[in-house]
């Protein structure tokens, strides 16, 4: 008996070895469409905040609704600071958002964070899209999962080696989503127009208890940190925005509730539909500059109030 006992572990111990190794290489595969698109701003912006590590600079954390919808030119000559920004694509879910680039973040910065209106475990932990980016730009990156994203994410990893196959053959393309649209800052810089055929997002009154507490260590870590934070509420497209109002108001209720509202009624950031590009919120060229506008805007009164708030100290 005590034999085929340690035949069952040896047998469970070698198959859970293969698993890994098989399991490493699907993973690491690299995913050469997205070798040649705009994800690869994930590592640029890394290399950028390296660059700027010593000075203090405005980085901007969100998914795509950053990378196609800012004018960081134009935040940069209004606060005569270096702007970096990282938003690339809302499946890399919240977590890696922000833990990529934190050890980069110093004392004085100033975070813009406009995480888009996902409210699910997908949000925080990321979708098959983080493994293809990450695979593909920033292997190095795994070393910062945590044990709950590893197992969140194993059920991706087949996903992940099926699609890197089926692009193996990809080559360099134009386009918004192609690497050449990427500018020195992180933003899309390619025409763009609006698209009539855009798809409504439906949202759901739910939100993932990880995520939020995940929102509540952000602002607790920068806050220690000596770290500004702006915590906005993303660009979307009106008529989409006008359907999921009520889930809007429950989320900035919910955020509230917990300490960490919105700095910006989530309205002021809702723009015509004819603003838009292809998704709700993705913006065209012009309304990146309304958004921008509105975001500038905002981040003067924040910086007002830390003004006063140091003068009454």
């Amino acid at each position: 008996m005590k034999r085929f006992l340690i035949r069952i572990a040896i047998t469970a111990v070698l198959t859970g070895v293969m698993v890994v190794i098989a399991s490493t290489v699907m993973l690491l595969r690299k995913d050469q469409l997205s070798y040649y698109s705009h994800e690869r701003n994930v590592a640029l912006a890394y290399d950028r905040l390296q660059a700027l590590k010593d000075t203090n600079k405005i980085v901007i954390i969100a998914g795509s609704s950053a990378g196609f919808s800012i004018n960081s030119r134009m935040i940069e000559r209004a606060f005569h600071m270096p702007v970096v920004n990282t938003g690339t694509h809302g499946g890399i879910g919240t977590r890696m958002q922000f833990e990529l680039y934190s050890d980069l973040l110093r004392e004085g910065d100033i975070v813009i964070f406009c995480p888009e209106y996902g409210t699910k475990k997908k949000t925080l932990y990321g979708e098959t899209t983080l493994l293809r980016i990450l695979s593909t730009h920033m292997p190095e990156a795994y070393s910062k999962f945590s044990l709950a994203q590893w197992l969140f994410q194993f059920k991706n990893i087949g996903i992940h080696c099926r699609d890197a196959h089926e692009h193996r053959k990809a080559e360099a393309f134009d386009g918004p989503y192609s690497e050449k649209a990427l500018n020195e800052y992180g933003d899309i810089e390619w025409e763009r127009p609006h698209q009539d055929t855009i798809s409504y997002y439906g949202m759901s009154s739910e939100m993932d208890e990880d995520l939020l507490a995940f929102y509540q260590y952000i602002h607790s870590n920068t806050q220690e940190r000596g770290i500004h934070l702006l915590f906005l509420p993303p660009t979307f497209m009106k008529g989409n925005f006008e359907q999921n109002a009520e889930h809007i108001s429950w989320l900035a209720n919910c955020l509230k509730q917990n300490g960490i509202p919105w700095q910006a009624e989530p309205s002021a950031y809702a723009f015509d539909d004819s603003l838009y590009y292809d998704t709700p919120y993705h913006m065209t060229p012009e309304g990146t500059v309304k958004r921008t506008e509105v975001l500038i805007s905002d981040l003067q009164k924040y910086l007002r109030s830390l003004n006063t708030t140091d003068k009454h100290e």
